[in-house]
Order: C-alpha cells, then sequence, then structure tokens
C-alpha cells in the first residue's frame, strides 16, 4: 500500500477516483500489523451520498453536473515525509519528462505546469464526482455513491507545495464551500467503522461502493493492497441477443418505469411522468388511453425535457389480436394512437387468444367481442411470435417480449424463437414473490418488469382485493420504512429493483412520482430483503382464471 507517514490519517476515498476509470476491487493482505492504531477505516459511499445530498442538495446539483476538478504539485522524486509525496514519475509510470508530457497532452481537458523546483502542478480535467453504479455481475445495485476523492483532498492534500484548501474546484471552476466540505468530512468520521489487522488477515473491498481510509499508528505495519478492474465477461448472458443486452439498459439504465393502466388524465400523467424523471413507459391498447398517452409523450419532447431516443416506451398486442395476419395491425393502430414511428419494445399481453374484434367497430376490445362473450380461440402461439419477429424487421419495434407467460409457456417460445423474448412482464410483489420465474427468465436472457409492485391497491375497486390485502399498513413494510426513513411504497420499489426486476409504478401526483423514483440513496440489507419475503402467500390479484369466470362466464386458468 501506499503509505503515508504513521503520524497522519489517510482521509477518507475511492482509490483513484480523480481518475476517469478507477479500478473496481482493491485487495488488502496484512503481513504484518501496528502496535496501536492502523485501523482500515470503511464507509457506505451511498449513505455519505444521502447525507450530502439531503443536507447541501445545491452542493450536490453542481457536483453532479460539473465534476470535480483536482489540482496537486507532484516532486520529482518520492517525498517519504508527505502523504501525497509519491513523483510524478511513479505516479504517472512513466520514465522520462518526454513521455509522460506525451501522456498529459493527450488527456483533453488536463492543465500543467512545471515549476521553478522541477516539479510538476497538475490541474485534471473534470471528473465525474457522483455516480451511479447499476447492475454488477448481473446483480442489480442501483446506488448513487459519492465516488470521488473531494475530501480526501480537502482533508490530507497538503504539504510543503500543496494547499489542501486550493486542492479541489468544481468541474467549472467554481470553489468548493470549505463549510460543506467539513460537514461531509467529520459525517463520514463520525460514522465510519475501523477494521482492527491481524497477521495475515486479507479482505477485498468493492471500490465502487466503499470508501477507505487509514488511521494512524505506532510501530510498524505492512499491509499491501492490489487493485482491480471488473471480472471479464462478468455480465454477459449466452442466452441475451446481443443488441437486447447493448441497447435496452444502456439507453435507460434506471428500471424505474412508469405505468399508464387505469388514470384518469394519462395526457397530463404522461407529460408529469417525464418531467418528473421517467423514462421507461408502460403502455397497452387494452388500457385505452394510448392517444392521450401520446399527446402528453409529444408535449414533453416538443418543450425539450426530453428526445425520443431518451425514452424507452412499451406496448402490448391484446388477446383478439393474436392472428399473424392482426399482429402488424395491431402494432399499426397502437403506433397511429402514440403518435410515434416506433416503440421500443411490444409485448404479447398475455397468453391467451380470443376471438378477432374489428378495429373500427370496438377499440380497444376488451374482454368481450360486439355480442359481448368472451370467446377463446385455437391458435399457435408460435405463429404470433413469428409476425411478432417481422415487425422488429420492419422496424416497428426494437425489441419483443411476453407477459403474463409461465415458465412452460416461455419455453415453448423459445423453441422457435428467431429473435429471443427481451422481456418478460408479470405481477410481482411481497404477496406474490414469483422467485422460480423471474430466475428462469433471468437464466433465458430476460429482464423483468413487475406490474403491482405494491400489490393490491390497484384491485379493491375491481373487487379483486380487499382492505386487508393493502401491503402499505403491514407491520414489516412500516417497520423498514421507518428504519430507512422512506415510505412503504419506497420499501417494496427498493425491494424489486435489488431483486434484479423493474418495477412499474403509478400515480397522479407528481410528488409521489417523484418519490417512487427516490430508491437510489439507500438499500436493503439482506434481512430486510428477507423480512420482505417472509410476505409471500403467493396471492396473485390479476388472475385470468379467476376474474374470467366471474365477470364473462368463462374460465380461464394459464398459470396453473
Amino acid at each position: 500500500a501506499n503509505e503515508a507517514p504513521p503520524d497522519q490519517l489517510i482521509p477518507f476515498h475511492h482509490e483513484l477516483a480523480q481518475v476517469k476509470n478507477p479500478p473496481q476491487y482493491i485487495f488488502f493482505y496484512c503481513d504484518q500489523p501496528s502496535e496501536t492504531g492502523g485501523e482500515t477505516a470503511l464507509i457506505d459511499s451511498t449513505l455519505v451520498y444521502r447525507y450530502a445530498n439531503d443536507k447541501f442538495p445545491e452542493f450536490m446539483d453542481k457536483l453532479k453536473k460539473f465534476g470535480a476538478r483536482y489540482i496537486r504539485t507532484l516532486p520529482a522524486q518520492d517525498d517519504f515525509t508527505s502523504p501525497i509525496g509519491r513523483s510524478f514519475y511513479n505516479t504517472y509510470q512513466v520514465k522520462t519528462i518526454e513521455e509522460l508530457e506525451v501522456k498529459l497532452d493527450s488527456v483533453q481537458g488536463l492543465e500543467y505546469t512545471w515549476l521553478s523546483d522541477g516539479s510538476l502542478r497538475v490541474v485534471s480535467e473534470p471528473i465525474p464526482a457522483v455516480r451511479m453504479t447499476e447492475q454488477q455481475h448481473d446483480h442489480s445495485i442501483y446506488q448513487w455513491t459519492f465516488h470521488n476523492s473531494v475530501i480526501a483532498a480537502f482533508i490530507g492534500w497538503e504539504d510543503c507545495r500543496n494547499d489542501r484548501k486550493q486542492a479541489i474546484r468544481f468541474g467549472n471552476d467554481d470553489p468548493m464551500d470549505a463549510t460543506t466540505l467539513k460537514s461531509i468530512a467529520k459525517f463520514m468520521e463520525e460514522n465510519k467503522v475501523s477494521y482492527k489487522w491481524k497477521k495475515g488477515d486479507f479482505f477485498a473491498l468493492n471500490n465502487r461502493l466503499v470508501m477507505h481510509s487509514r488511521n494512524s499508528y505506532t510501530g510498524k505495519r505492512r499491509v499491501y493492497a492490489a487493485m482491480f478492474g471488473d471480472a471479464i465477461g462478468s455480465t454477459t448472458n449466452p442466452n441475451s441477443p446481443e443488441d437486447h443486452s447493448s441497447t435496452a439498459l444502456s439507453k435507460v439504465p434506471d428500471p424505474t418505469t412508469f405505468g399508464f393502466w387505469r388514470l384518469d388524465n394519462p395526457e397530463e400523467t404522461a407529460y408529469n411522468a417525464i418531467k418528473s424523471g421517467y423514462r421507461r413507459l408502460d403502455s397497452a391498447c387494452d388500457y385505452g388511453n394510448e392517444e392521450a398517452t401520446g399527446r402528453g409523450i409529444r408535449r414533453a419532447i416538443e418543450e425539450g425535457i426530453c428526445t425520443r431516443n431518451e425514452l424507452y416506451i412499451t406496448t402490448k398486442l391484446w388477446n383478439t389480436y393474436h392472428a399473424p395476419e392482426h399482429v402488424p395491425l395491431a402494432m399499426e393502430k397502437s403506433l397511429a394512437d402514440l403518435g410515434l414511428d416506433y416503440v421500443d419494445e411490444y409485448l404479447i399481453h398475455f397468453p391467451i387468444s380470443m376471438e378477432f374484434v374489428p378495429f373500427d367497430q370496438k377499440y380497444p376490445p376488451e374482454w368481450q367481442n360486439l355480442e359481448k362473450k368472451m370467446v377463446i380461440v385455437p391458435n399457435d402461439i408460435n405463429k404470433t411470435w413469428g409476425a411478432m419477429e417481422a415487425l422488429v424487421d420492419s422496424g416497428k419495434t426494437r425489441h419483443i417480449g411476453l407477459s403474463n407467460f409461465n415458465c412452460q409457456k416461455i419455453r415453448q417460445i423459445l423453441s422457435i424463437a428467431k429473435i429471443r423474448p427481451s422481456t418478460l412482464q408479470i405481477e410481482c410483489h411481497p404477496h406474490l414473490c414469483q422467485d422460480k420465474l423471474i430466475r428462469f427468465a433471468r437464466e433465458e436472457g430476460m429482464r423483468v418488469s413487475v406490474f403491482s409492485p405494491m400489490g393490491a391497491t390497484s384491485y379493491i375497486s375491481l373487487d379483486m382485493a380487499t382492505k386487508n390485502d393493502v401491503l402499505f399498513d403491514n407491520d414489516i413494510i412500516v417497520e423498514l420504512a421507518r428504519k430507512h426513513n422512506k415510505s412503504p411504497s419506497q420499501i417494496m420499489l427498493r425491494w424489486a429493483v435489488q431483486r434484479n426486476t423493474m418495477p412499474i409504478s403509478k400515480s397522479s401526483s407528481e410528488k409521489r412520482m417523484k418519490e417512487n423514483r427516490a430508491l437510489f440513496d439507500f438499500y436493503l440489507s439482506q434481512e430486510d430483503v428477507d423480512a420482505v419475503h417472509s410476505l409471500n402467500l403467493e396471492r396473485r390479484y390479476n388472475d385470468p382464471g379467476v376474474f374470467c369466470e366471474a365477470a364473462f362466464g368463462t374460465f380461464c386458468p394459464i398459470y396453473e
């Protein structure tokens, strides 16, 4: 490890956070522990982010927008009396000044000056200082982190060449407020966990999520460190078509999704949802509001809130349009209503094929034909999928997927698919955890989006659930909300995110919209996740095997 003098604290930092591609992992090995002190202190970077964001929102907004620039003077020879005394040769891993200048000149925005004593003053290019860690090794993380060396520079970059108070600035060259930095540093010191080394100890640190420091010490201390990037190929699923994994997730990395089922004012709601930050939008012809939804989307685009390319829009093929000749007609109708040239994703809404209802006689057709009867018809769903694939070929949709399919029905599609399903959408909430189905879909390369992530609420007015089913007042959910200083909704949505699913929520309230997206400044421990999971009752609220017979006189089980 690059040891500072024993009597000096090494401040909290993410290793090499002042560069654009810091290492993902730090490995430590203790060969000789110190006599006293010398602990490696750790702190959760998301905890620091939340403190700073809650207490100093304007500071954090600038840090997110502009990043940070680091100012440091490096000597020509290693100075072992200084905590930042590494030479510029050692720092940049070069042997000559000419080689160093070539390396520095290649970095856009970086500035450097040679001083009269032979030392080098470097002002870094603007470096991102707040990072969203999204997925690692196919696990959902989705946490904001205070990923920088700002506090380390402010506290520790002091020696005969450097003034720590001049060591950092915003990426736009504005100064950073010292009082704010002192408060963040104090919070970190008060909330750290210090690890006392024993000879032979070894541990690995996730440098994206955890900051570390070193306490002062007496005696000899030898702790070795190594830095590594991510594991090769760690995020590649061989079942995921390349276009599915590379565009659908990277285009809108935020998993929160806004749904349009049963909305009173879909045009205004669509506009407000986009204004509140949602970029994943989940629609369907059966919702009966795609024209209004499309107007809200267009308004947001016209006002410059977003571009079309920044949105990921999903709609769905209804049950009456499963015949291959009807699939493109249904797609064209949804596109016309939404006012779009293409959608990002088109899903088969249910594995239920029903009698065709002409578009000009009843739209949306809902569950009954013109004689008010629900009529199930024979259909080869594989041919329906073939017609869906043709929509990708024609550019009408970028991706195709499934909704409300069970494992065996998914296997049927996979057995003939030329284009594999991109997504499986299912009902999922603490009363219906769906562990096996989610695992199966993920292993087959599909993302999983989940509707009704907060359970029964939307179904009470339809007599498909009762007030006793509502989860917002559940003791476990309420206690977790208190523990994390979050709402019950946020606990359930965060639980969904950490299970590697994309929760679809809705609200007519802008305040609630924003609240339902504020999921990335905290996380649930494994104990928290298990507590929510303990509420599982295998209770399904949206079940055609129940409501179709009760409402339409047709027995239509699909999940058994």
